[in-house]
């Protein structure tokens, strides 16, 4: 078999990779994914009212942390505490508001270079005459050649007819059983075997694979969570889709497969080191011990209460889901990035096939995101934290959420709080969205801050 174990060369010092990461925001920002609901582009807004309620060195519990750009604004200012329930969450609010160390231009030479080689290498004794033909196809522009390829290349679950590259061994539901059992056996072998040229190309996926071997030797709990969060804005980068992890885009037509191709010849090993070079420019450093928890958020109140860490918290902000889509769907592969644990997949109606999205089948489904059962999880939120402390809450919503009119949401609040301040002065294009007014498209969205007061 062909060994393709260049180890590219990274410009770490040229600026000119640096010029997207470099510009002066009005808050401190970081991204990570680009996450549906992310209030990065409501930072400004939304910081004038919750600085208006902290002082310097006050506690604040952000109770659905999602990729922490809240958290990561507060932190010059206040000690964040910062909770979701998806662990792909709590890793990036980790590197985010946890990390207290530094990170220097030659950390990756010294403490991932090795270990990414050793196992890029061995996937190439497996993988690398496919590897070979996909660089080839991919240089060369030939849509008609590069779909009849991706038809030659088995993954999980779904093995070929002819195995040209006899690779179907690793389809097999025996061999990722196996799996199952040892999941950090030598060579990781995940991405490789589960999504090749789905979301991500064959090298891509042995790049994904590698570079999350050498960071399963890190040692530091929160650098670990600096390295995984590098690793998933680069698969945000290379993934093929349109921004999220729901599902891939097809070859349904010439323009699509171009596009692919485009998005298939993308360094996934580049663009990690993009964002850990951003690190070094970006990071702001704790002045408080942050902490951050990985529970369901009943769970967390009720821990707080049991330790009497809530007794310090001076705000809580939350900011649920607002719509029917489940995160757990469009950010499966995160998930399954830092579990690495071979998940069983979700099948379709038949039960003999695995679903396009190839989800994960144990997708946490939040309450929130369903109209039978909102009013009642908004109920349940509002009770177990006005019962539990007197911090005042802060709730994040808009007039496109699945409970509308957000009056509707203030009126609940109103049966646990003393008085609910409603800011309003935000508002944005809803273009592209499926929200409608009288059967007509787009329109504008409106968020609106609720600050609730505590009875008594």
């Amino acid at each position: 078999m062909s060994q393709i174990v260049a180890f590219p060369n990274f410009p770490w010092t040229e600026k000119k990779f640096l010029k997207p990461a470099l510009n002066d925001y009005k808050v401190p920002q970081m991204q990570i994914l680009k996450y549906m609901g992310n209030k990065r582009r409501l930072l400004d807004w939304l910081m004038k009212f919750l600085n208006e309620e902290l002082k310097n060195g006050d506690t604040f519990l952000d109770l659905f942390a999602g990729t922490s750009s809240v958290g990561y604004a507060l932190k010059p200012k206040v000690r964040v505490l910062a909770n979701d329930i998806q662990e792909y969450s709590s890793v990036i609010s980790s590197a985010l508001l946890e990390f207290n160390g530094g990170i220097t231009e030659d950390d990756f030479d010294k403490e991932l270079a090795k270990f990414y080689k050793k196992n890029f290498s061995r996937l190439m004794d497996i993988f690398g005459e496919a590897v070979q033909e996909e660089e080839k196809l991919l240089n060369s522009g030939s849509i008609k050649d590069y779909n009849q390829f991706c038809l030659e290349v088995p993954k999980y679950g779904e093995p070929v007819p002819h195995d040209k590259f006899k690779l179907n061994f690793y389809s097999l539901e025996s061999f990722i059983q196996n799996r199952r059992t040892l999941k950090t056996k030598f060579p990781y072998i995940l991405f490789i075997t589960y999504y090749p040229n789905t979301f991500f190309g064959l090298k891509q996926c042995a790049e994904i694979d590698s570079i999350r071997f050498a960071i399963d030797q890190i040692k530091d709990a929160h650098k670990k969570a600096v390295y995984l969060s590098c690793l998933m804005y680069a698969m945000s980068k290379a993934v093929n889709s349109s921004g999220h992890f729901a599902e891939y885009l097809n070859h349904h037509s010439d323009y699509a497969s171009k596009l692919i191709l485009e998005q298939r010849k993308i360094s996934v090993l580049a663009a990690f080191l993009f964002k850990l070079s951003e690190f070094t420019n970006l990071f702001i450093q704790n002045k408080w011990k942050n902490e951050v928890y990985n529970y369901d958020y009943q769970a967390l109140i009720e821990e707080l209460y049991k330790n009497k860490k809530i007794e310090e918290i001076d705000l809580i902000y939350i900011d649920p889901p607002y719509t029917n889509a489940q995160y757990s769907r469009y950010y499966h592969i995160p998930e399954t990035l830092v579990k690495y644990d071979y998940p069983n997949i979700t099948k379709d109606r038949s039960n003999h096939h695995l679903v396009k999205g190839r989800y994960r089948n144990d997708r946490h489904q939040s309450r929130f995101s369903n109209t039978g059962t909102v009013e009642l999880a908004f109920r349940e939120l509002f009770g177990a934290i006005s019962s539990k402390t007197r911090a005042t809450l802060a709730v994040s919503y808009s007039d496109n959420s699945i409970l509308r009119p957000v009056d509707r949401l203030i009126a609940i609040a109103k049966e646990y709080y003393e008085t609910i301040e409603t800011k309003n002065g935000y508002s944005h294009s809803a273009q592209g969205s499926k929200f409608t007014v009288n059967g007509k498209g787009n329109r504008d969205i409106h968020e609106y801050l609720l600050i609730c007061k505590p009875k008594g």
